[in-house]
């Protein structure tokens, strides 16, 4: 993967749409996430689990579209979860109190368990 390049994946797993993402979601590549995300989270009762695992970097406006995914999910009767931060970008979270605007799970797994969407 060339170093600024996102990659993202879908994939179902009982029940839950999961969407892979691999790389850095700056200026660079929000016009990309966006597109591909938007149809998304547009569905209505949809569990949708973003992979976080590879995300290597995250910009401001890409912490605001995450925050209007959630809101949009409610509004949809879906559920959004982000999982599987690395360290740094959930310090990030929690530096800037974005816990309270996203549900988020420390790992995949637990995002696939059906008690913890809400």
């Amino acid at each position: 993967m060339q170093a600024g390049a996102l990659k993202l994946e879908t994939e179902a797993t009982d029940g839950v749409l999961m969407v892979h993402v691999s790389g850095p979601l700056d200026s660079a590549t929000y016009d990309q996430f966006k597109a591909f995300m938007d149809p998304i989270v547009a569905q209505s009762h949809v569990s949708i689990v973003l992979d976080c695992r590879k995300l290597t970097y995250v910009n401001s406006h890409a912490w605001t579209l995450l925050m209007h995914y959630h809101r949009a999910a409610m509004q949809e009767l879906s559920d959004f979860i982000v999982a599987a931060f690395s360290s740094r970008l959930l310090k990030g979270i929690q530096r800037m109190g974005l816990g309270k605007y996203l549900t988020w799970s420390p790992t995949i797994e637990e995002a696939l368990h059906p008690a913890f969407a809400s």
